[in-house]
């Protein structure tokens, strides 16, 4: 039996290379996640790491990763993902087309260093250059979906054969992930057999039939917490005063308080504004699943699908499969295609009105009628009050004739008749 249901094995990315795992929390109602990206993906850590180390060391370290004794990054902080990546369908190949021509060259011999040797903090300080050296060489692949930039990837010589490596696994995870939901979601798989059952049902006999796990272990964290709170009063004190609320904790910072209410305030170690702030933002209660791959991570989205009861559904339109939201029942997603203006739900109305004018004759001879009538409403040959209770009648005229309960030559000798041609003074 494979270990994750994507049946692939995460080597790359910086969770792999000891990197602290990301986070992911259940909101309130069930039905979504929020990810929480782990704090050591960012420059500061990197630069405090860089400086710790001594200058000639730090220097080999970047010299084997980077080619150059010195790492820069322009803007002063690692390359940032899209935050638009969550929407997309991702495109993996051409993603991987773009950054073929990004792979490193070969380094010279002397540049090459033996990782072993390296202190734990050498060895950190290794990895971190070489995750921002993957991420500026291969950031579309990265940005390509939300998954692969929460977990970005490590590959420590930015070789074409890694770069193809990555690509491929990410391609099997895609594939497998496809298949899965197919045979959870979709109402055309085995013709519609399958779809008596509920999509639980589905998913355990899947698995169970295809040697997939039904299990997943996670560890859960479970925690109260103030933090909020305590982000307030820093934001406050740093001078950030954007509500009422906030001036009251401004000015619970500089106002003096009873020595009574000061030695209870000592006691529990609070300050003034830190009561304050609790008074209106009280503790928040948190359950959090630890992920340490990006298999782990879609399955624990999954299983909240499953858990919540939320379908999936490929678009008519664009093929691609979109999460249903709410009690909404629609065969279009909201995604907007490559090269569109507006979503499949947007471009797949037009289309239809546009078939249902070619395909009903009544709606053109309602349009000839109407231009011709309010032609004559311009010339003041048809008064405009007796124009608008015609609209209204005609349009019920064409939908009945649409309905079949009219035939068109009736609706037409209808429409003919509406406002006759005066005749011509003798």
């Amino acid at each position: 039996m494979s270990e994750n249901l994507l049946q692939t094995e995460d080597k790359y990315s910086a969770v792999y290379f000891e990197f602290a795992p990301n986070r992911w929390h259940v909101t309130d109602d069930e039905k979504s996640c929020v990810l929480s990206v782990n704090g050591e993906y960012n420059y500061s850590k990197l630069l405090e790491l860089y400086n710790a180390i001594e200058v000639d060391r730090r220097e080999t370290i970047a010299l084997a990763v980077t080619g150059k004794k010195e790492f820069i990054l322009s803007d002063g902080e690692l390359p940032q993902i899209k935050q638009d990546t969550a929407d997309t369908y991702a495109d993996f190949d051409s993603a991987y087309n773009e950054c073929l021509n990004r792979t490193k060259k070969d380094l010279p011999d002397e540049t090459s260093l033996d990782i072993s040797l390296l202190t734990e903090k050498e060895k950190k300080l290794y990895y971190y250059l070489a995750l921002t050296e993957t991420q500026k060489r291969f950031k579309p692949l990265i940005e390509a979906s939300l998954f692969t930039a929460e977990f970005p990837p490590i590959l420590l010589h930015c070789s074409k054969q890694e770069l193809t490596d990555y690509y491929q696994y990410l391609k099997k995870m895609q594939n497998n992930l496809l298949h899965l939901i197919e045979a959870t979601f979709d109402e055309n798989f085995c013709d519609g057999f399958f779809n008596r059952l509920t999509h639980k049902t589905r998913f355990a006999g899947y698995c169970r039939k295809q040697g997939l796990p039904t299990e997943q272990k996670r560890t859960i964290v479970h925690s109260i917490s103030i933090v909020d709170a305590e982000h307030q009063v820093e934001n406050v004190l740093e001078g950030c005063v954007e509500s009422d609320f906030d001036l009251h904790i401004k000015m619970a910072a500089a106002s003096e308080v009873s020595p009574s209410v000061q030695k209870n305030l000592d006691e529990l170690g609070f300050t003034m504004p830190e009561m304050i702030a609790l008074s209106a933002m009280q503790a928040d209660e948190y359950e959090t699943c630890i992920c340490e791959s990006i298999e782990q991570q879609i399955e624990f989205e999954l299983i909240q699908l499953l858990k919540s009861d939320i379908g999936m559904r490929k678009c008519k339109r664009c093929g691609k499969y979109f999460i249903m939201k709410g009690n909404y029942n629609t065969n279009y997603c909201d995604r907007i295609a490559e090269g569109e203006t507006r979503n499949c739900q947007d471009l797949a109305a037009q289309e239809n009105y546009k078939r249902k004018m070619a395909d009903n004759a009544a709606i053109p001879l309602y349009q000839k009628y109407y231009k011709r009538y309010a032609a004559r409403v311009r010339v003041r040959q048809i008064k405009e009050p007796d124009f608008k209770k015609w609209k209204y009648q005609a349009m019920t005229k064409r939908d009945e004739c649409s309905d079949g309960k009219i035939t068109l030559a009736e609706f037409e000798e209808w429409l003919e008749g509406s406002f006759p041609n005066r005749k011509k003074k003798q």
